[in-house]
Order: structure tokens, then sequence, then C-alpha cells
């Protein structure tokens, strides 16, 4: 990159910076009362402390090198034969860095022999191995940073072909476009009442955050605002471009991509502008992405990948059988809802812990099991561990909506569960 150029890209990222500060005071100053959800959020902000996300700064180096890209003409490398190596390159990479990663937990976990025991202070003699394996997952790592730029803009690419062959977009323009970066994921804060499983409020927090951070978080939150908390991991977030995690399997980041554009989409309509008002519309949005999802997934698959279609589509269709954790995830939350609506939270809490050390003595690996933790993994209503009536109800209508875009098109106005029921044909009972 030349001088020049650098400042042109710093100059971008600056004043869009200024832009989005602007936009969030003109939106505090305009506003006439603050709201219980506000005035939540500036309880909580404190006590995130500098564990927050910088968003800020994420978004405005996100846009300015989107719209530098767009500058040059939107160049992809070379012709359709070289992106799918591209993509399927990165793929076997990100392969062999996550078994390398799993070769090392076990080498870390496992006693060292006798004849390399070593002197408690000489901690790097027994460990040669991982040191080796590091290295490797080091450079694996260079290779697939370098790589991502490439691969994110073939991959959009081929995920809007597939949007617009469904007939979404205007004059085969799609709106929004399809953008995202592989990025180290920000870890996510979820706040749910006590006395109920709901996803109120949510923070972005700092990637990778360990267990005693998310540890000291959940609790400082709980005993401040008397909520139930929850430092999780995320897989994709639809900001714009939105953000994906690399992951060795190629059906899951084409899902994930298209996932996370459907949200950027909903977000234009009545649906996605009403994410977090309540619980239903939040797994209705959520179930509207997983199912668009991993349709245009297996769409990408039969477009540019056809031959790996059998290899790639195992256990996505969604009609496999729960596991044993799933069913038993299932059966714990059914008895929470009923201890809850009974008023017994304290009771519900002590269940939900018994329950949790069961699971991990039978080798599941579970840190949290409480209120936000289904607040949050229950808002995918497709998941086999939700108990939620919606994924069956929108997998209905999209069998009756014929296209795609007619899916989107009957949903994206909706404002309320009674609007799917109507749509359904169907009265509330």
């Amino acid at each position: 990159m030349t001088v020049r150029a650098a400042r042109r890209k710093g100059t971008v990222r600056f004043w869009l910076r200024r832009v989005l500060v602007a936009a969030i005071l003109i939106l505090v100053l305009t506003t006439g009362s603050v709201t219980p959800e506000q005035q939540f959020d500036l309880q909580l902000s404190p006590l995130i402390g500098r564990r927050g996300f910088d968003w800020f700064g994420w978004e405005a180096d996100a846009i300015g090198d989107e719209l530098g890209w767009w500058l040059q003409g939107s160049p992809l490398p070379g012709d359709a034969a070289s992106q799918r190596g591209e993509v399927l390159d990165f793929v076997a990479r990100q392969q062999r860095l996550q078994d390398l990663e799993r070769r090392a937990r076990r080498v870390q976990a496992e006693p060292p022999e006798p004849r390399l025991a070593a002197p408690a202070t000489d901690e790097g003699a027994v460990l040669p191995a991982v040191a080796a394996l590091q290295d490797q997952m080091d450079a694996l790592y260079r290779r697939q940073v370098e790589a991502s730029w490439r691969v994110e803009h073939v991959m959009a690419a081929q995920v809007s072909r597939a949007l617009v062959a469904q007939g979404l977009g205007t004059g085969g323009v799609l709106l929004p476009p399809v953008a995202f970066r592989f990025n180290e994921m920000p870890t996510y804060l979820v706040v749910s009442p006590r006395k109920e499983i709901r996803l109120y409020r949510g923070a972005f927090l700092l990637p990778e955050l360990g267990n005693t951070d998310r540890v000291d978080v959940e609790s400082v939150v709980e005993a401040s605002l008397g909520v139930s908390a929850l430092v999780d991991d995320v897989g994709g977030i639809g900001s714009w471009p939105t953000m994906i995690i690399r992951t060795e399997s190629l059906l899951d980041l084409l899902d994930t991509v298209a996932h996370e554009w459907t949200h950027t989409y909903l977000l234009f309509h009545p649906l996605g502008a009403n994410y977090d008002v309540s619980r239903d519309l939040t797994t209705m949005n959520e179930t509207v992405a997983s199912l668009a999802g991993a349709e245009v997934a297996d769409l990408v698959l039969a477009d540019s990948y056809p031959d790996l279609i059998e290899a790639n589509t195992a256990g996505n269709t969604g009609s496999s059988k729960p596991s044993a954790f799933s069913l038993a995830m299932r059966r714990i939350r059914l008895h929470v809802d009923e201890l809850l609506a009974a008023g017994q939270v304290q009771e519900a809490e002590t269940f939900m812990e018994a329950e949790r050390e069961r699971l991990v003595a039978e080798g599941y690996s579970l840190r949290r099991l409480n209120q936000a933790y289904f607040a949050f993994h229950g808002s995918y209503a497709t998941s086999p561990t939700s108990v939620d009536p919606i994924g069956p109800w929108m997998r209905q209508l999209r069998a009756q909506s014929g296209s795609l875009k007619a899916f989107l098109e009957r949903v994206a106005p909706m404002q309320s569960l009674d609007d799917l029921l109507s749509a359904l044909g169907e009265q509330k009972s």
C-alpha cells in the first residue's frame, strides 16, 4: 500500500468514526425520556468497564476497507476455478489448524512421562511437543489471515449470486450487499431476568475473554443488577460488514454468511427493527435467519461445489435425531419453565446448577447453566434443544411460501407472533 493510499484509508476511517459518534449523540439528545432498557444500559456500562468491544473502531476500519474495495471496482481473484480453489484451500488449512489445536490440548492434558520430568521451575522443559505444535499453528494462522481478504470476497460473491438467483435484489444488485469479515469474535454478555427466561439485554465484550474475566463480569452484573448473566461465544454477528468466525466446515461457513446477511436484510424491515422488543420477535428473527442460512448454503454448494454436496450436507437437514445432551437440555428447560411460572426462582436456579454438575460428570463441557443460557441458546427455535413452537410454525410458513424471496417478503413486515399465526391462518388460543 502506498503512503497516499494509507493516508486516504486513514482519512476515511477518521470521518467514519466522527459520523458514528455524531449519530449516537443526535439520538441521545433528541430522545425525550430514558426508557427502562436505556437506564439498564447506563447501569451496565460501568460494570463492563474496559472489557467492552470497540464497535466504533471496528466498523470504521471494516467499512473503510469495503469502500476501498468498491472504489477499486470490486475485483475478485482469478476465474471461477481459482476462486473455488482459494476457498477450498482456506477450509483445508482451517481443518489442519483446528486439528493441531485439538492435539495441543490433548498433549497439555496428558501427564509428562517420568523420564521427561523436570523441576517445577523449568516449565518449558516438559512441553516441547506443545511448542512444536504452536509453531505449526502460528504458521497456518498467518496464512489464513493473509488469504482472508480474497476468501471473504469470493464467498460473498457466491452467496450474492445465490440470493439474486432467488429473485432478491433489484436489477441484479443485492441490497444490502453481502459483505463479511473473518474476525476474532467478540464474546457476548447475555442478560435475562431471573424470574423468566428472556433475552433482555446484551453487550459485546473483548474477543477471547478468559474464564476468570467471564466469571468476574457475570458475578458483578448479577450482584449489582439482580439478573441472570452469561458470557458466551458467538459464531457470527449481524453488523455490516458482518463478522464470521473461521470454521473447518465449508457448509457452516456458507450457512453463517447467509444467516448474518439475513439479519442485515431484516434490519430494514419491522421484523428486524424490533428484534429485541420481545422474546417472540427475537426467536422469529433467529429462526428466519437459520432457515434462510441453511437454504442458501445448500444453493451455493450446488452452484459452486456440486462434487462436495454429499460430504457437506450430512446433518444439515434438521431431521437428525437429537443427541442425549439435546434431550437432557429440553427436559431441564421444560422443568425450569414450570418452576419459574410458579414463582420458584431459587428452586429453578438450584435445579439448573445440580443438572449442570450432573452433565459435567457425564463428560459434557458446560460452564454455566442459568436463565441467561436458555435465553441465548433458546432463541434458535430450529435447534433440537428448543422447546419453542415458533420453529415448526416458521418451517410451515416457509413450505407454504414457495420461493425464499416470497418467504422473506412475508415475514419481513411482521411485528408480533400474532402476525405469524395470522399468516398461517391459525388463531391464537
